[in-house]
């Protein structure tokens, strides 16, 4: 058995940390960085749809308080360890 100390954060080989956060409920693994309004979108909803006809909206909060939303084009969020994300998709007509 070894007493080497594990990292808090592995980075499975990618060479960043990875954390756990949910979207839309389901646990996540992702690199610790910035996530855009489209990375959060298609980790949601990984096969879309993506069409002009479809809105989506993103909303996040931190495990210790506060939060906010997200626009498309807009500024990335930094990831935190149990985060949660809400991706909710609508249909324009």
């Amino acid at each position: 058995m070894s007493s080497e100390k594990k990292p808090d954060h592995p980075d499975h080989g990618h060479g960043r940390p990875k954390v756990i956060i949910y979207v839309n409920t389901r646990e996540t693994l992702v690199d610790e960085k910035d996530l855009t309004f489209d990375e959060v979108v298609r980790l949601a909803f990984p096969n879309g749809p993506f069409t002009e006809n479809i809105v989506y909206t993103v909303t996040y909060d931190y495990e210790h308080g506060g939060g906010g939303s997200m626009v498309q084009g807009g500024k990335p969020v930094k990831v935190k360890k149990g985060m949660v994300f809400s991706v909710g998709q609508s249909d324009k007509s």
